[in-house]
């Protein structure tokens, strides 16, 4: 019976919180800005929305364009029952690390081959720059998990972020330096200012939203959930370094440590609409200096393991 409280808990969590995430975002960046904004579950009704809403298919579109929308939540839903990013989820998974980097590979690469398809203008200048934007960011996300599976003897994700594992229950350093360096990369992989202006349709700076610009309907409302979704699942990862980086936090109670993920990634999720409050978005030429504080991040704590090591 237990069990299945937390199916449908982790269930409901997965379903909702994703949207919440979002409209809290523009929240916090509406009131920083002095507007009352649009509420909370906003997106939910956007979704709502898509779902009635008919579809408009470009003619040069085959059926990769068909299909990527569905490939790419099929992907961010094998992620996020993988990877360790919530204290909420009701079993344990060997989620290799490398698999899930992969995963998140392959979700970049039907993205820009959709864009791609449809023979847009945009969606060409979109993917371009994704895949400029990935080839910078990518080593720094898996050098930032290499090392912490490098102290811990293993890439099975879910036993490195393992309250269990005593291997790194004394390195809140590592922890503290991967959790920055995941948040930075998270920021270029989401595509969040300042490196790209979620709310804006401008030719000059959009990155994800020109990839995605053909989408509508149904085939929107697939892309927007799981943009939504690998949002809370990335931040989550970034919060569950954090909250290993407390030493208090290895000998909490599960239902504790649960309450600590949810107020960790509400402050992440909050940082990042005063991020996109208080910044512009960089130019092009100077974005590659923002990635490279992640990748500092990243090698800082490579270093830090090879010492442990």
């Amino acid at each position: 019976m237990i069990t299945s409280l937390q199916w449908i808990c982790f269930f409901l969590f997965v379903l909702i919180v994703p949207s919440l995430a979002v409209g809290l975002i523009r929240k916090t960046k509406a009131r920083l800005q002095n507007r009352r904004g649009a509420p909370i579950y906003q997106p939910l009704i956007d979704l709502c929305k898509f779902f009635f809403k008919g579809e408009t298919v470009s003619y040069l579109s085959s059926w990769i364009f068909r299909s990527s929308a569905c490939v790419q939540l099929a992907c961010i839903l094998l992620i996020a029952y993988l990877a360790p990013w919530s204290s909420l989820k009701p079993f344990c998974t060997g989620g290799d690390l490398f698999l899930i980097i992969y995963l998140f590979a392959l979700i970049r690469l039907v993205t820009v081959l959709a864009a791609l398809d449809t023979g847009s203008v945009f969606g060409g200048f979109g993917a371009s720059r994704e895949v400029t934007l990935a080839v910078i960011v990518e080593p720094a996300i898996i050098l930032c998990f290499v090392s912490l599976a490098s102290v811990s003897h293993t890439s099975d994700l879910g036993q490195v972020f393992s309250f269990s594992n005593q291997a790194l229950r004394y390195d809140s350093p590592l922890w503290l330096i991967c959790g920055t360096g995941l948040f930075l990369a998270s920021i270029v992989e989401l595509s969040r200012m300042p490196v790209d202006d979620p709310t804006t349709h401008l030719e000059l700076t959009m990155v994800h939203e020109a990839m995605v610009l053909e989408n509508s309907g149904r085939n929107l409302l697939l892309v927007e959930y799981g943009h939504s979704l690998k949002i809370i699942v990335l931040l989550g990862l970034a919060g569950q370094c954090y909250l290993h980086s407390l030493p208090s936090m290895w000998t909490s109670s599960a239902a504790v440590q649960f309450i600590a993920s949810i107020l960790c990634l509400l402050i992440l999720l909050f940082a990042i609409g005063l991020i996109e409050a208080t910044n512009v978005k960089l130019r092009w030429t100077k974005i590659p200096e923002f990635v490279a504080y992640s990748l500092v991040m990243s090698i800082v704590s490579v270093f830090i393991a090879i010492w442990r090591a």
